[in-house]
């Protein structure tokens, strides 16, 4: 009698659950078209995008919330000259140009976000308002999937003639993970989850299945990231940071680490909070800048009761949105132009 009641108590509540369409929403992962991402290699260098292509994410409208992808989820990426996003100014730099090339992978070349609310575009306005007399020139060399190496390596081969006044490279906590297990994770995140014949009628099971899909990918993210720091992957990403120190000293310009969270639980129950000084700590070694973003994430979560999710993209994707990426800019601006309004 009693496990026929609870038989048909689980029947009415997956019933219910699935006419009233409670539980956690499910969304399509993003992708990329026509064809992914154009991706070329640089001679004796790392990838980079094609020059001058056009491609663009799209992502299940049925999650955007703010309205910011539009009706057909869609956001377009384009490629200039050089092989990077955004405006490219000329080689040569004139007498009142300030210069800042910002390096990074996807956080920084703006994934999920529009040219004009990338960090490197907010970053370039607000100097810009800041440093009158000036013209401020920001050069956005963010590549998806770059590791510290890859964006050094950018810079020397294909940047440095720019001779910019500040170089800013965007750290985040994955850079220490070996490149391939980094792949591997990013494909898993954007693969169409297959749920069990019982889970495809039942809302319970649905729920239960995705639920621990959804733990296991968020348990090797921050498994990996961990062990990254005990790699050697991380003794790599010291050795490139006390390089790009040298290269900036010989150059003569600035170079800042900033260190991006990842989005995840800002509060106490941050997962990386004994990660961050370990990084601010490898740069300060290699005699680079460091600014970490984790206390300002933290200061306006707690000043406007924003969530983590609050600052990515979509519920599928967690690259910093226009939100983040705002203050990001403004942290950095307050870094290369204090004392300014």
């Amino acid at each position: 009698m009693a496990t026929a009641c609870l038989v048909a108590f689980l029947i009415i509540a997956d019933v219910a659950l699935r006419f009233i369409s409670l539980g956690p929403r499910a969304f399509d992962p993003p992708r990329f078209e026509p064809n992914g991402v154009p991706f070329t290699r640089l001679p004796d260098g790392p990838l980079i995008y094609q020059p001058a292509a056009r491609f663009f994410s799209r992502y299940d409208p049925a999650g955007d919330a703010r309205g910011y992808f539009g009706p057909d989820g869609r956001l377009e990426y384009e490629i200039n000259s050089l092989g990077l996003r955004g405006p490219l100014p000329p080689i040569e730099k004139a007498a009142n140009v300030y210069r800042v090339v910002c390096l990074g992978d996807s956080f920084t070349f703006g994934e999920g976000v529009k040219v004009a609310d990338t960090w490197p575009r907010q970053l370039e306005r607000l100097l810009t308002a800041r440093m009158p007399g000036r013209r401020v020139e920001v050069i956005n060399a963010g590549v998806q999937a770059y590791d510290t190496k890859d964006a050094a390596a950018l810079y020397l081969l294909k940047l440095a003639a720019y001779k910019p006044d500040a170089v800013i490279l965007g750290f985040c906590l994955n850079d220490a993970t070996d490149s391939a297990e980094t792949i591997r994770q990013n494909e898993a995140t954007r693969k169409r989850f297959e749920l069990s014949p019982l889970a495809r009628v039942s809302r319970i099971a649905e729920m239960v299945e995705r639920r621990s899909a959804a733990d296991r990918l968020q348990r090797d993210f921050f498994d990996t990231t961990r062990r990254g720091f005990d790699s050697p992957k991380w003794q790599q990403c010291r050795d490139v940071l006390a390089g790009m120190s040298q290269v900036a000293k010989e150059d003569g310009f600035r170079f800042a680490v900033a260190i991006f969270p990842i989005f995840w639980s800002l509060d106490e129950n941050y997962p990386f909070a004994d990660i961050h000084p370990r990084v601010a700590d490898a740069c300060r070694t290699a005699g680079c800048e460091c600014i970490d973003l984790l206390p300002v994430f933290r200061s306006d979560s707690s000043a406007h009761g924003r969530s983590a999710e609050a600052y990515w993209v979509h519920p599928t994707d967690q690259h910093p949105n226009e939100i983040a990426c705002r203050i990001t800019a403004e942290r950095l601006a307050n870094a290369l132009a204090p004392g300014h309004p």
